[in-house]
């Protein structure tokens, strides 16, 4: 018996040891800004947002950038919320947060609906794959979702944990990289990872990221490490796909989507670029059916895969179907709406990141995918206005040399050095900084990682000078975006606007999405009321003045705007007790 217990405790130890270790490294709080995806904002503890301290998890030495999409620690009743995974794409690479399709589907949502409150929460990060999309599914069902949006599926191969990169140095073993994330839970494992971690770049250094997580460069069409891109995929995403469904939680899962007509391959495969040449061949000859199957083809062939397969839209397909999700086929809206029918550089910017353009139609696709449901269907008032089009010059020029860093490295150039990429794009940043004031900025702010919101304000102080009252309403519409609760500028942006037509689209956007946020302000519904009835929208119009009557508002333009709105009804009675209010409350003034 003692001999037998001897054993027991002798094999024990080992794992009572690590116990103990993990206890004390608890218990002292190592590392504990970085456990929880979300955190409270500061200043403002009843919102969460996500945890920049938790993401590096998933890279051994990069830290991904991650929208702001705060959301309340406590929902709302009546709130449409909504979570959105994927990688770069997804994010909005190479713009800022607020011009990615969630964000835009978010806005959307707004100027569409009465009543409902919305929260879309961006959760995409540049080269995560379905690993990381699989571990996050599994932390927010805590958060109540309404909604899950994937968009995800080209970084299968160099993503965090991809077939063919260097992360981690792990074999291609789908049950060992999902038992090394489960360990990256565990306190003493990121003591060791930290202790061992090269030191953490950020997004900026996108060289030395898409360099060196090249383990394959040549991954042939239908070989082992090809395979093991498109079996991880399949096993992750249909975990997910079933944990959500098992929850009754919709799932709207899209297609993946790239550059097929004006991206050669990345890889130096002859095969692939005579297969791209055909292509283009065929289109000239506008042999446009045979030149897609074409395009196709060269993409397939592409040794450096950072372009999804067409397997992988095969298995998006499929899983849709097996696990009752909506398929959303981003791919096909795309091909229909690019200039050539062909998906091109009219709606992508590189070799599959969407631009400006791509991202509104995204969000215009699911938002069409969203009203099939009853609570989207219950809230739905058809607005006269739109999401502002296009974007600022700002952001134009921020966008441009963001990915015009990444278009001079590898792999779209493979025989410069560091020195010479570094001094290419010295050049060009040269020519920013001795172009147009905003050029000048945008391109400091970004090359120097500073402040966006600081670069903003110092723009709108310069436009209003020069009084370019549409470029004051496009960067005062962005700096909103990272100050949604700043009363003060809330205050001036409505009182630059308000009296001039040209902008209505720019105050319209914002104030719905201020009073979304928690700036619940009978005058801001005023206001809004007012540019509602001069566009002849009076449905949206007569919601907030209601809301504005329950909130117990006395202002005169409350009253004038409801003697218009039943006078548009031909209700005179009710328009001339509402002007009598009107005038009493004048008088009152």
């Amino acid at each position: 018996m003692k001999k037998t217990l001897f054993w027991i405790i002798t094999l024990l130890f080992p794992f009572l040891l690590l116990g103990l270790i993990e206890f004390f490294l608890r218990v002292g709080g190592y590392n504990e800004e970085a456990q929880s995806l979300f955190v409270e904002v500061a200043d403002q503890p009843e919102y969460l947002v996500t945890n920049s301290d938790f993401v590096p998890r998933y890279f051994p030495s990069f830290r991904p950038q991650v929208a702001v999409s705060p959301f309340l620690k406590e929902k709302r009743e009546n709130t449409f919320r909504v979570f959105v995974m994927g990688g770069s794409s997804t994010q909005g690479f190479p713009y800022n947060f607020y011009y990615s399709f969630a964000e835009q589907l978010e806005q959307k949502l707004l100027l569409n609906t009465k009543g409902m409150k919305v929260e879309v929460i961006n959760l995409g990060m540049t080269a995560v794959n379905s690993y990381v999309v699989r571990d996050l599914s599994t932390r927010v069902m805590d958060y109540k979702p309404d909604a899950i949006i994937i968009y995800a599926g080209h970084n299968e191969y160099y993503g965090s944990f991809g077939a063919g990169t260097t992360q981690f140095g792990l074999i291609n073993n789908i049950t060992l990289k999902r038992m090394v994330l489960l360990l990256k839970n565990s306190r003493l494992y990121q003591f060791l990872e930290n202790l061992f971690r090269s030191p953490v770049t950020n997004e900026g250094e996108r060289r030395t990221l898409m360099a060196s997580v090249i383990k394959e460069s040549k991954i042939e069409l239908g070989g082992e490490v090809f395979q093991s891109g498109v079996e991880q995929y399949e096993q992750n995403m249909s975990d997910v796909l079933e944990l959500f469904n098992g929850k009754e939680v919709p799932v709207y899962i899209g297609t993946v989507a790239s550059n097929l007509k004006d991206q050669p391959p990345l890889s130096e495969d002859s095969m692939a670029a005579g297969k791209y040449a055909d292509g283009q061949n065929l289109y000239d000859a506008k042999d446009y059916n045979a030149a897609l199957q074409t395009f196709i083809e060269a993409k397939e062939q592409d040794g450096i895969r950072f372009r999804a397969p067409n397997a992988i839209n095969s298995i998006i397909q499929e899983l849709a179907a097996a696990h009752k999700a909506t398929l959303v086929d981003v791919e096909e809206m795309l091909r229909d709406n690019s200039a050539s029918g062909i998906e091109d550089e009219s709606l992508f910017i590189d070799h599959l990141h969407p631009n400006s353009k791509a991202h509104k139609l995204i969000a215009d696709l699911y938002f069409e995918h969203f009203s099939e449901l009853e609570k989207i269907k219950n809230a739905y008032v058809h607005n006269v206005f739109s999401i502002p089009d296009g974007i600022s010059k700002f952001e134009g020029a921020y966008s441009d040399i963001t990915i015009s860093r990444l278009l001079i490295g590898y792999p779209f150039q493979k025989r410069l050095t560091e020195a010479e990429e570094s001094e290419t794009f010295q050049a060009l940043y040269n020519n920013y900084l001795s172009s147009t004031y905003i050029d000048s900025v945008a391109a400091f702010t970004k090359v120097n990682q500073k402040s966006v919101p600081k670069a903003l304000s110092d723009i709108v102080d310069q436009e209003k000078k020069e009084k370019d009252t549409l470029g004051v309403m496009s960067h005062y519409y962005e700096l909103l975006k990272w100050q949604l609760n700043s009363t003060n500028l809330i205050e001036k942006v409505i009182e630059y606007g308000v009296n001039n037509a040209r902008v209505n689209t720019y105050l319209v956007n914002v104030i719905e999405q201020v009073l979304n946020e928690g700036a619940y302000d009978p005058r801001y519904m005023n206001v809004l009321s007012s540019i509602y009835l001069d566009n002849r929208a009076p449905e949206k119009a007569k919601y907030w003045m209601d809301e504005s009557l329950r909130l117990d508002s006395n202002e005169p333009i409350l009253f004038y705007n409801l003697t218009r709105y039943h006078l548009f009804k031909k209700d005179t009675l009710k328009a001339g007790e509402y002007y009598n209010k009107f005038l009493e409350a004048r008088q009152q003034k």
